[in-house]
């Protein structure tokens, strides 16, 4: 079974380009790959010509691990493609107003009611934060930079307060629109085939914020920085003081590093 979901907006665009089947999609011959592991890989696709060219990503998934199918049920009731999960949760993210690339299509390929390949492509967006980091960051007048993170930490609490666990919280998966700077500096957070929705437990949320912090490195990120980035995420109300949560994201930090080493950047 399979089939292919494209949102309104992009319909008449994709069958101008003759694009309709999931293989038409999936084996697109013209991309340039981005990143890939052992079951998912990321392009960069340009359809249509001259003015009428757009660019997206593709991220195409291939032969979902056991933890996947196990985490989908989890979440979901039911087994559910990594792009299926990929686009609804964007699409939640969206409905409020959190930033996140936005849906194209995607499709979805099963056997016997598991996952075979599937994709989903999306609009292109902005600045990856880490190429930001080391192009920018040592440049930038401190007041912007506790302006970033303080928008990084707001974005981060806006989804613990909706209960919503962003599993693979790196810096890597943050992109930043440079022309918002000097505004509301606009944020976008991608890879969500791991996100959870309904999620309560307070310690879960310390796990995101600890991956986020390690992969920060203290060549560009200073004590003060992040202790500005635990002050934002906890404002009033939150039950557990800033001492407590500090040690607390300190701890996942502390077991992170030993179990892998962060690729200095």
């Amino acid at each position: 079974m399979e089939r292919v979901v494209i949102s309104e907006k992009w319909q008449d665009f994709l069958a101008e380009v003759g694009l309709k089947s999931f293989d038409d999609f999936f084996y697109y011959p013209g991309k340039e790959r981005l990143s890939a592991t052992s079951n998912r890989d990321v392009h960069k696709i340009s359809l249509g010509e001259n003015e009428n060219q757009k660019t997206f990503f593709i991220k195409r998934f291939h032969d979902p691990q056991l933890s996947d199918i196990i985490s989908s049920l989890y979440n979901f009731g039911s087994i559910k493609t990594q792009a299926a999960i990929e686009w609804d949760n964007a699409n939640l993210l969206l409905s409020h107003n959190i930033g996140t690339y936005i849906p194209v299509c995607f499709g979805e390929r099963k056997k016997f009611g598991i996952e075979s390949k599937s994709f989903i492509i999306t609009e292109k967006l902005e600045t990856e934060f880490k190429e930001f980091v080391t192009e920018k960051w040592l440049s930038l007048e401190r007041t912007l930079q506790e302006k970033i993170i303080i928008s990084i930490a707001t974005l981060v609490r806006q989804m613990h307060d909706l209960n919503i666990s962003f599993t693979d919280l790196y810096m890597w998966h943050i992109f930043i629109d440079r022309s918002s700077l000097e505004k509301d500096c606009r944020l976008s957070i991608i890879d969500l085939h791991r996100m959870k929705q309904n999620v309560t437990n307070k310690n879960e949320k310390i796990k995101n914020i600890g991956r986020l912090f390690w992969s920060l490195s203290p060549k560009y990120f200073d004590d003060k920085i992040l202790d500005l980035f635990i002050s934002t995420y906890v404002k009033d109300g939150y039950e557990a003081d800033k001492n407590q949560i500090a040690a607390q994201i300190q701890k996942r930090v502390d077991i992170i590093s030993k179990r892998k080493k962060r690729k200095e950047y």
